[in-house]
């Protein structure tokens, strides 16, 4: 399961997400395991307003729905963070799509997320974390 974590703050790092995952959860018998935690900032080319979002894959739903009921609305670096389910937009849950083709036309033109303007850019400088150094 990947779960994004919306509207991060500025500068937090990989391994802070992996903290506070770890914290949330408390080190209980049942819980998982994070697999992989990134921080991803997109930028609009328009507008060179910047988001900053995190993602984390956890090994189990079961962990991974345990860490959104306990993180969501919580402080994180100093603002309350959203966490949720990422899903990977497909034809069938696009929400974008439309009965009517011409309504949906304009949205895809609206869509500030399509095509060229944007940039993603994926913090690859601490991307997996360890407690302790690997040798």
């Amino acid at each position: 399961m990947i779960l994004f974590f919306k509207d991060i703050p500025v500068n937090s790092r990989p391994n802070e997400l992996y903290s506070l995952i770890a914290s949330a959860v408390g080190g209980e018998a049942d819980s998982g395991e994070v697999l992989k935690a990134e921080v991803m900032v997109i930028r609009d080319k328009r507008t060179n307003a910047l988001e900053y979002h995190g993602l984390t894959m956890i090994n189990s739903e079961q962990f991974g729905l345990k860490v959104i009921e306990r993180l969501n609305g919580k402080p994180f670096n100093g603002s309350e963070i959203q966490v949720r389910p990422y899903n990977f937009r497909d034809y069938l849950n696009d929400r974008r799509r439309s009965a009517n083709a011409q309504v949906a036309s304009e949205q895809r033109r609206q869509e500030r997320r399509r095509g060229d303007r944007i940039e993603i850019f994926i913090d690859l400088s601490n991307i997996f974390f360890a407690p302790e150094p690997v040798v």
